[in-house]
């Protein structure tokens, strides 16, 4: 996601997003030359790194879904809203676009918090249909997140299964 104005460490400041968008559309693209088949994007919907995949897909012909780990308008409030209205506009203009999927209530057994199930439930979607192909494009620090089910969590589930990781280190941009 884009930083909060006031985060102490920057991870990914608004002021990379014109880079960001760039590498990310570099690795579509040659997900797009190597794979003959059809492509089908599936990500999340927080402002940055998703909402950039999303716009990138539209752009490059590629289908694309959004998975959020809440309902659409909870889902705005924790990962869009602070980052301002140009990307309420955008993230509300892609759900009115392509096809949401909200992540179903769990179980009382499940133990995972809601961010590490939409994790493992985005993967599970990929590997159903075709995870024979499935790539993982991460954009990443390297670090810890700040709470569970961040993109180290993503990137260790999506190995374990045996999926192709191209991880675009936001430090290196």
């Amino acid at each position: 996601m884009i930083d909060k104005e006031d985060r102490a460490l920057p991870r990914f400041p608004a002021s990379k997003e014109v880079i960001v968008r760039n590498e990310i559309k570099k690795q579509l693209s040659k997900e797009k030359q190597a794979v003959k088949k059809k492509l089908k994007g599936i990500a999340g919907g927080a402002c940055g790194g998703d909402i950039l995949f999303h716009e990138l897909c539209l752009e490059l012909n590629i289908a694309s879904e959004i998975f959020l780990a809440l309902p659409a308008k909870d889902f705005k409030k924790n990962s869009v809203s602070f980052a301002g209205k140009g990307w309420e506009d955008r993230y509300e203009r892609l759900i009115k676009r392509l096809p949401v999927h909200v992540l179903p209530k769990s179980n009382a057994n499940d133990r995972n918090n809601v961010w590490e199930r939409a994790n493992v439930w985005m993967l599970e979607s990929a590997l159903k249909n075709g995870g024979e192909n499935m790539s993982l494009i991460a954009l990443w620090d390297g670090k810890a997140g700040d709470g569970g089910g961040g993109t180290e969590h993503m990137i260790k589930v999506a190995r374990e299964h045996g999926a192709r990781t191209e991880i675009i280190v936001i430090t290196k941009l």
